[in-house]
């Protein structure tokens, strides 16, 4: 599974439709499938499930119509010139990500105050875990990232990394996701356990092909 993902994965090229659907069902496959066992979507049409962890292992990676399950990267939310893209989702940069999540583990020890969404987006893998002296400016730098290096994630590698975007995939009306933000925080909650299943799940999710400018 990718961690830092590269903003090239949000247009990948296109691929004849039955190699697609192969390639994705056996990525799903191992240990990231362990977290389709304990979460399951309830009282939603069969469809809707389709472009969930299980629905995607079983191979239904279209809804009735032919609609593509999508997701885009963290990569993409984080740059400046696709901040715009937040605001469909009735996200904020700017708001708490242990709020948002309905968790506690998220905080800044230097100034005891909770990571925002975009500061999670900025958290590095396994590599540099000391953060940016200077943050990226987007009037500076309107093409470049929102975010620089927040040091490392405080439960798993990666992990708040790829649950931000999932949660910004599964809110904009415009990203067949398969999950609701309420069903994607749950996911996020009840798996914490499991982190670096979840983190890779997650992560599958986030690179099926990005539907927005």
């Amino acid at each position: 599974m990718s961690d830092r993902t590269p903003e090239t994965h949000d247009t990948p090229p296109e691929a004849p439709q039955n190699d697609a659907i192969d390639q994705s069902r056996r990525r799903l496959t191992g240990a990231a499938l362990g977290v389709s066992a304990v979460f399951t979507l309830a009282s939603r049409p069969v469809w809707a499930s389709q472009c969930s962890i299980s629905g995607m292992a079983s191979g239904n990676l279209s809804a009735p119509k032919g609609a593509a399950c999508a997701g885009c990267t963290p990569g993409y939310w984080s740059k400046c010139q696709h901040l715009d893209s937040w605001a469909a989702t009735g996200y904020s940069p700017n708001d708490s990500f242990n709020t948002v999540f309905g968790v506690t583990q998220y905080i800044n020890l230097r100034t005891n105050q909770p990571y925002t969404l975009l500061q999670v987006l900025g958290m590095q893998g396994s590599g540099n875990c000391t953060p940016d002296k200077v943050q990226p400016n987007c009037d500076a730098k309107p093409n470049g990232p929102a975010i620089g290096n927040m040091g490392c994630d405080p439960v798993s590698v990666n992990l708040g990394f790829h649950a931000v975007a999932a949660l910004l995939n599964s809110a904009h009306p415009d990203v067949n996701f398969g999950y609701t933000p309420g069903e994607l925080t749950e996911l996020f909650r009840n798996n914490l356990h499991r982190a670096a299943e979840l983190k890779d799940s997650l992560a599958m999710l986030n690179e099926r092909g990005c539907p927005l400018n």
